[in-house]
């Protein structure tokens, strides 16, 4: 009696670009330069690169636990100096609009606003007067922290505002990612998978 014949196995797909360079990133976690790419990549996220830097964090933390607070608190500092390089960018486009004559201060209008009490606030003015609006987007909001960054430099929210909002929502972000980890385990990997 013949046997059916066995089933191939499935091909694997191809991997995303963003996949590949998320596992790249990840890898620097087992070299002796996890620092280093650590602090270079949570900087980088917050200007400019795709791939955030809790994908070093969450195994150097799982490794070893009790380096949770000291990486939370140089993933904050590298964090918010890379969003002042994005802020500087994003100040850097608006004077290119500005030249070009391009006003980015339109108000807001239309029922919503009005409802929410901004009617003819320009978004830098609603950002800027509205600072907890801000640090939501700087930490839990799935909003990328480079946009928050960029944007904010592009409708001129206040340096000053930028600053504190950034400080406040990368040390909610990463202080949270860090106790989730030091406290959750290996666990802790599956609910922080990108």
């Amino acid at each position: 009696m013949n046997s059916p014949p066995p089933t191939p196995e499935p091909a694997s797909l191809p991997q995303s670009w963003y996949r590949r360079l998320y596992a790249r990133v990840q890898a620097y976690s087992e070299t002796k330069y996890a620092v280093a790419a650590f602090t270079g990549v949570a900087f980088l996220d917050a200007s400019v690169f795709p791939v955030p830097p809790f994908a070093l964090m969450v195994p150097m933390v799982l490794s070893q636990p009790r380096s949770w607070l000291k990486l939370s608190a140089l993933g904050i500092a590298s964090s918010v100096v890379g969003g002042l390089a994005g802020y500087a960018l994003g100040s850097g486009v608006h004077g290119v609009l500005e030249l070009l004559h391009m006003d980015l201060s339109v108000p807001m209008n239309g029922a919503v606003a009005t409802r929410l009490g901004v009617a003819g606030q320009s978004v830098g003015g609603l950002l800027g007067s509205n600072l907890w609006v801000l640090i939501l987007m700087a930490s839990v909001l799935p909003t990328p922290f480079k946009l928050v960054a960029i944007g904010s430099g592009v409708v001129q929210v206040p340096l000053a505002r930028f600053l504190l909002a950034a400080l406040v929502g990368r040390s909610v972000r990463f202080l949270l990612v860090g106790l989730v980890c030091r406290f959750g385990g290996e666990q802790a990997r599956r609910w922080l998978k990108p």
